[in-house]
């Protein structure tokens, strides 16, 4: 298996850019999107769904197994969002400066999309929370820093970057954040549930794993058939979840008793452990070597309503949260897990014509809405 660290482009302009839209990447952005969906249709509509898995707190107890599976088959879906975020900062830039774009420019949009993130995250999505009475820097804000974080060091060398947001995964169980000012420990580390400024998805370590999907994805674009390699990034990936959850101690949230229980794969997503990240890098690199296989030779007809999706993620999210909140206001009750897989099912189907128009809207008639929207 030819070495990673061997083919890390020094630079970004050291890739091949592909000519055409990578299948693989709408497709995966597209079942992450549908997950996602569904778990935020069970946060609305899911009488029985736990509790955030909140690292300083307790481990969330499930009322069963069902419902324990459909929060564990989400684990992945956050840190690959940020992934992919990353991973297609790498493949946009590639094309654009291919395109003849100044490497400037280049630097100037990428900035410009994190604050159109955080801007809309803030003025959109945070009318429901200003209503409430609070602002919350939750998974737009954080993807838009990361976004602005890496237009301003996509120019180091690969290595480094690795090397860094590795280090910034591995050792933020050390980081103690307590003698800052609230809203910076927020931002920067500390999920906080309570008061005016609230947060779940801090900076640190949540930017490193952009920080992953960027070298990746610029080293995906050295690489004839990347597949084989990401099953072998999963591989390893898997035996170091393994190696940190059975030894129980650095980097673990949660104990547990035996391999065979449910507190064994309990994992804390705010901040994430090592083990939620570590399984879920390997569902990541597994999730990608598989689509990509799976599409080489044209989109299957099953994934062709997950690339409509992952076409227009972003308009996807806000869209989404809104025609599901309107609708939990106007029922006002929660139901169990079945009621809950039927709405968000129709909402899936729901999603699909906006979607597709919206994504034709993108390439008929682009604008500056529709660029950074």
């Amino acid at each position: 298996m030819q070495s990673f660290s061997a083919n890390i482009p020094a630079k970004a302009s050291d890739v091949v850019t592909p000519s055409a839209r990578q299948g693989y990447v709408d497709a995966f952005r597209g079942l992450l999107i549908a997950h996602m969906a569904l778990d935020h249709a069970s946060l609305m509509f899911n009488a029985g769904r736990a509790g955030e898995e909140l690292a300083a707190g307790a481990a969330p107890a499930s009322g069963d197994l069902l419902q324990f599976l459909t929060r564990f088959t989400g684990v992945p879906v956050a840190p690959a969002f940020f992934f992919m975020a990353g991973f297609m900062v790498a493949l946009t830039s590639a094309s654009r400066e291919q395109r003849g774009l100044p490497h400037a420019e280049v630097t100037r949009r990428l900035i410009l999309r994190g604050l159109v993130l955080i801007a809309v995250d803030a003025l959109v999505m945070g009318l429901p929370r200003a209503a409430m009475g609070f602002y919350s820097f939750v998974v737009l804000s954080s993807i838009g820093a990361a976004i602005i974080l890496l237009a301003l060091v996509r120019d180091a060398p690969g290595k480094v970057l690795l090397g860094a947001a590795i280090a910034m995964l591995a050792l933020h169980p050390l980081l103690d954040v307590s003698a800052l000012p609230l809203p910076l420990r927020a931002v920067l580390y500390e999920p906080v549930r309570s008061g005016a400024f609230r947060s779940l998805y801090p900076v640190v370590p949540w930017a490193a794993i952009a920080v992953v999907g960027f070298v990746v994805g610029r080293d995906a674009l050295q690489r004839r058939e990347p597949a084989r390699f990401w099953l072998g990034l999963a591989g390893a990936c898997l035996a170091l979840f393994l190696a940190i959850r059975l030894n129980g101690g650095y980097g673990n949230a949660y104990a547990y008793t035996t391999i065979d229980s449910l507190a064994f794969w309990t994992f804390a997503k705010y901040p994430p452990d090592l083990p939620f990240l570590a399984w879920s890098f390997a569902a990541i690199f597994a999730g990608l070597a598989v689509l990509w296989w799976a599409t080489r030779s044209g989109m299957p007809l099953w994934l062709r309503p997950f690339v409509i999706f992952g076409r227009v993620p972003f308009f996807f999210y806000v869209v989404h949260f809104y025609v599901l909140g309107i609708a939990a206001a106007a029922v006002h009750t929660k139901w169990g897990l079945a009621p809950t897989y039927l709405i968000w099912l129709l909402l899936l189907v729901l999603m699909l014509w906006p979607c597709a128009w919206y994504y034709r809207k993108k390439q008929d008639r682009a604008n500056w809405v529709t660029r950074f929207f």
